[in-house]
């Protein structure tokens, strides 16, 4: 596999049968694997099968608007992660984010990464596991989003400006630190 991060190879090898375990991920060290982090609802939800990583898996796929948190852009796209709540399709992965972070007309943070070596399906904007994706919820007049305890980005509940602060600061010294390094 060409430079797979971490966590996706720990999910591949979960979803395959082997003993594997999701390494607990910082804000800093989350965003630096995946290639965006946006404040999204969730318009549309759909599964469907594909031969990849495994033959037979089933995918999620969610429609989403909302704006990027690392630049202020508008984002709609499709984002994709392993596994169905659907019962009707037989086929969960432990590590697949909630169903209640995930429902239909749901506000989330969510990251993902473009998948190379994903076919173009839904873009290959793939995310990762549980992880990934940050419900939103009101909370004392201001939108909320939720943590998910030790080993997450958000380990505990913070306001959504708060966490959209968090990931613009994030972006920007992942950055300087690329810069300093030579890169992109």
């Amino acid at each position: 596999m060409r430079n797979v991060p971490r966590i996706a190879l720990a999910i591949v090898l979960s979803t395959a049968g082997a003993l594997a375990a999701v390494k607990a991920l910082t804000l800093s060290e989350l965003m630096s694997i995946t290639t965006d982090a946006a404040h999204v609802r969730i318009v549309a939800k759909s599964t469907f099968r594909m031969d990849y990583p495994l033959a037979g898996a089933v995918w999620t796929k969610l429609s989403v608007v909302g704006e990027s948190l690392r630049t202020g852009e508008p984002v709609k796209t499709d984002l994709v992660f392993m596994g169905s709540h659907d019962p009707n399709d037989r086929y969960g992965v432990s590590e697949e984010p909630t169903l209640q972070d995930t429902r239909l007309g749901g506000e989330a943070v969510i990251f993902w990464w473009d998948d190379p070596d994903m076919p173009a399906v839904g873009g290959g904007h793939r995310i990762f596991d549980l992880s990934g994706v940050y419900r939103i919820e009101p909370g004392f007049g201001t939108p909320v989003v939720i943590g998910k305890g030790d080993g997450f980005a958000w380990s505990e509940n913070v306001k959504l400006s708060d966490a959209g602060d968090q990931v613009r600061k994030t972006h920007l010294e992942l950055l300087a630190a690329q810069q300093a390094a030579g890169g992109k």
